[in-house]
């Protein structure tokens, strides 16, 4: 299992797709040795604050962008 994790941080083709916390919606985390597409995402304090309150895991691409989007 650790061998397919750290092989799926080189190459898409290995990505299992995982459930996003907020919606449940499946999504494929883009995370690899080059950092991630939620890495784009400004999000202000109160909105990382929250995120660390509520979730253990990652946000499918709408929730986190929903989140950024919303008014401090």
């Amino acid at each position: 299992m650790k061998l397919k994790k750290a092989v799926s941080f080189s190459s898409e083709n290995y990505k299992e797709p995982i459930l996003c916390e907020a919606c449940g919606a499946d999504f494929t985390c883009g995370a690899s040795d080059k950092g991630c597409w939620c890495m784009n995402v400004e999000l202000n304090d109160e909105a990382r604050a929250e995120l660390k309150s509520k979730f253990n895991d990652c946000l499918c691409p709408d929730c986190l962008e929903k989140l950024a989007k919303t008014p401090a």
